[in-house]
């Protein structure tokens, strides 16, 4: 049932009657909206480098970056997507930090910075501070482990921003201690936002380093890791991986693959401009309600067989680890080397992003950063989301030999991607941030009742979908333009604003010829989330007459005057045959 004021003006609602039928059709790639010019997030006369970016996901124009300096580590904050940053090149409050950044948000939007604690020449641990306000202001450090000699590379993460997971704002760390006899990967966690904090635990029983943490769309806690043996001779030869499923308690661990990394020191690489390269893996998991929820991605670089240049590659696993894919390569094989890569998947849309360097340029050591991206990590596209190319080499200060930086970034959410990064193409090592916005239309669903209160006006690909009513309590206008549609689809009633009216011109009994908006009953498909968007294919039929595929769903047809409403209409839904 739709209810709808009376209006002075004629418009047009198409309903839907018949059951519909889902349409899996064979891939196909995504494409790019708009690539939108790269951002100098905070210039600097400081150098910044090994940059790291998260998104709140329930305030996605709000974005935290946290990168190395020649100062100490930075913390940047942008309010409206990237457009404009405030920060620093020094950690919140000046407090200590001794690089390796990590940030991160929870369920409730709070925002997370880690940096490992300076202790003479070696960290001994690691500490976070926290904004409840968007980055406005910040808690001092708070130690996360205890004293660790020898303690490398932390990497935190929260669980299921999304506020679906049973471990909800649960905090989880994991780290290598170089202190200990085997250099294992130990990890610990808070259970109530960083007050606290759990006795490490080991998840290796060899070297590993450069551990990465991930949640999965139940509260999983995975983590993964660059394993190097029982000796820690460079560089991996295999994945190391651990899963847990009671947020964090207890652990399984394997190495799933094996890989041929690409770090053959721990100073300058002759083949990488005379920097220092790692063979880290970086995971992520897809948490949308698409067809492929719960799979597990890690991306790696690796040396092509038999030759010293190096590919960024793909597996995914959707059984939580126990068997993996195939190996995608995802760098062109024109490029010189690809390295450094990082991976997202937008919690939204299931769209996986990762960026990587690359030398593009022949033999010269000109290097430029891309982003290959999938809907369903089999069919991958690749796009140059740097404006500038920069010179790969050192970084001139007081750093260890060779060092460039050890990562870059990339976060996603709502179909936007935000590749992050640091180059020299001003004279100086500067952190950018490049906004790629995706040709996704998305829904906005819940499995009860959905009330739609921003924005006042609807535009875009937006559909907005509840299992029972939904009811559009503030918007009075939809506007679209040539290229956008606008569906509301719900299980019972959809309940429009007095006052409600459709802005573009529409033609009597026709649809207008691009823009458009829909109302229609019919049954909402699981997996929706309150508060959640996510892709789903269109609802229709096809069949072919006279040599052209066309749609075959029946539709009815009616109109609603005057415009704009004045009282309800009560509009029943019947089948069509």
């Amino acid at each position: 049932m739709i209810q709808i004021r009376n209006s002075s003006s004629r418009w047009w609602l198409l309903l839907l009657c018949q059951p519909i039928l889902w349409v899996t059709a064979i891939a196909q790639p995504v494409t790019v909206k708009t690539k939108n010019a790269d951002v100098r997030i905070f210039p600097s006369p400081n150098s910044q480098h090994e940059v790291h970016i998260s998104i709140n996901k329930t305030l996605p124009t709000n974005l935290i970056v946290s990168a190395n300096t020649s100062l100490s580590q930075g913390n940047y904050v942008s309010n409206d997507g990237g457009v404009t940053w405030t920060g620093s090149d020094r950690m919140p409050n000046n407090q200590a930090a001794a690089g390796d950044p990590s940030t991160s948000f929870d369920a409730s939007g709070r925002g997370y910075i880690a940096t490992m604690i300076p202790s003479g020449s070696t960290p001994d641990g690691y500490s976070v501070q926290f904004t409840d306000n968007q980055g406005s202001t910040w808690s001092n450090s708070i130690r996360g482990s205890g004293p660790k000699t020898g303690f490398d590379k932390e990497m935190i993460t929260t669980v299921d921003e999304m506020q679906t997971s049973p471990f909800a704002n649960n905090f989880y760390c994991a780290w290598t201690d170089f202190g200990d006899a085997s250099r294992r990967v130990f990890f610990n966690r808070s259970t109530n936002r960083s007050s606290t904090f759990s006795t490490a635990i080991p998840l290796s029983t060899t070297t590993g380093q450069g551990t990465n943490v991930q949640t999965g769309p139940n509260g999983e806690v995975y983590v993964c890791w660059a394993d190097y043996g029982a000796t820690g001779r460079l560089p991996a030869g295999s994945i190391g991986f651990a899963s847990s499923f009671d947020g964090g308690v207890t652990f399984n661990s394997i190495n799933p693959f094996t890989y041929s990394g690409i770090r053959t020191g721990n100073a300058g690489n002759t083949n990488f401009g005379g920097t220092r390269v790692n063979d880290f893996p970086t995971m992520a998991v897809d948490k949308s309600c698409g067809p492929n929820r719960g799979r597990i991605y890690i991306t790696y670089p690796e040396f092509i067989q038999g030759s010293t240049q190096s590919a960024i590659r793909i597996r995914f696993s959707d059984d939580r680890g126990l068997t993996w894919s195939n190996i995608r390569t995802l760098s062109d094989p024109n490029n010189r080397q690809s390295w450094m890569p990082w991976i997202a998947v937008d919690d939204l849309t299931g769209l996986v992003s990762i960026v990587y360097y690359s030398f593009d340029q022949g033999q010269s050591n000109i290097t430029n950063t891309y982003m290959s991206f999938s809907l369903d990590g089999i069919l991958w596209t690749r796009i140059r989301v740097s404006d500038a190319g920069h010179q790969t080499a050192p970084i001139p200060g007081n750093f260890a030999a060779g060092y460039a930086g050890d990562y870059i970034g990339v976060a996603a959410f709502g179909g936007v991607s935000y590749a992050t990064w640091a180059d020299d193409r001003t004279g100086t090592w500067q952190v950018f941030v490049a906004k790629v916005e995706f040709n996704l239309s998305n829904t906005i669903a819940s499995q009860t009742d959905l009330v739609i209160n921003q924005p006042p006006v609807i535009t875009g690909n937006q559909k907005y979908q509840a299992t029972n009513n939904i009811r559009v309590a503030n918007i009075r206008n939809v506007t679209t333009d040539k290229e956008s549609h606008v569906e509301l689809v719900a299980g019972k009633e959809i309940m429009l604003h007095p006052g409600f009216s459709v802005a573009f011109p529409l033609v009597p009994i026709q649809p207008p010829p691009n823009g458009d908006f829909i109302a229609r009953i019919d049954n909402v498909p699981p997996c929706t989330t309150p508060g959640a968007i996510f892709l789903r294919k269109k609802p229709i039929e096809w069949q072919t007459e006279d040599n052209i595929l066309k749609e075959t769903q029946k539709e009815v047809q009616m109109f609603a005057y005057p415009n704009p409403a004045t009282d309800y209409i009560t509009v029943g839904c019947v089948n069509n045959k």
